[in-house]
């Protein structure tokens, strides 16, 4: 039985992408997964550049957020992402 994809981020939660240092923090808005076994599973990201961007979110995928580049913040402990 498939438990459906194992998801990297949930919404609410603080993003920055190691290669794009230039669009900012991010926030993930909302997830979007399929209903369909094996279906692809989405996350919407709004960026301190004003602009929202969508990305693979299932970590069983080779294309997931989290292999492209993406790190979660963890703001309580003053994460900083990468060393620009």
């Amino acid at each position: 039985m498939n438990a459906g994809p194992r998801l990297f981020l949930r919404p609410g939660e603080s993003v920055a992408h190691r290669d794009y240092p230039e669009w900012g923090r991010g926030s993930v808005l909302e997830i979007s997964t399929s209903t369909i076994p094996g279906g692809a599973a989405y996350v919407r990201i709004t960026f301190e550049d004003g602009q929202e961007r969508t990305f693979f979110n299932d970590l069983d995928d080779s294309r997931c957020a989290y292999f492209l580049g993406l790190k979660r913040i963890d703001r309580r402990e003053g994460d900083v992402p990468f060393p620009w």
